[in-house]
């Protein structure tokens, strides 16, 4: 089963990075069916549902390869799994189609701290002040990077 899903993934993977240019292709129709599979997604994914979530999110992309929200929460579905390449290759996805998009600037940024990277987590922060400084994801990323800090680990 997981080859079978390695190898759809690497089909789908190269059709995604070419696909995001066609984004000025696809019609209202298809951006609204886009957000409401979102959605969907979202909520099975809180729910715990990984494998309808999934379902919904890969759906969702269909209908708009350029959701960047759909790509940070295929990140973060991926991550959910433990599949952290394949998680940081989604919100890259996400931060090439909107650059600002904070789930992807989250998940990334939890990502770098995970690999020893408080640099780049910090930067993604930064962005995040700059662009959505109210948001839930900028006060998550700041306490993880609280909690990472050699000052709290004397």
């Amino acid at each position: 089963m997981t080859a079978v899903f390695l190898r759809s993934l690497c089909i789908l993977a190269p059709l995604l990075a070419s696909a995001l240019p066609a984004a000025a292709q696809v019609n209202a129709a298809s951006q609204q069916a886009s957000r409401v599979l979102a959605d969907k997604g979202i909520a099975a994914l809180a729910d715990g549902d990984a494998a309808r979530a999934r379902r919904f999110l890969e759906e969702a992309i269909v209908a708009d390869p350029a959701n960047a929200r759909v790509l940070a929460q295929l990140g973060r579905y991926y991550q959910s799994q433990n599949q952290r390449d394949l998680a940081r290759k989604y919100f890259h996805f996400a931060l090439e189609v909107e650059p600002t998009e904070p789930d992807a600037l989250l998940g990334a940024g939890r990502l770098d701290l995970a690999d020893g990277k408080a640099d780049e987590a910090k930067d993604r922060l930064r962005l995040l002040r700059l662009t959505c400084a109210t948001c839930s994801q900028t006060t998550e990323l700041a306490a993880a990077l609280n909690s990472t800090s050699p000052a709290n680990h004397p």
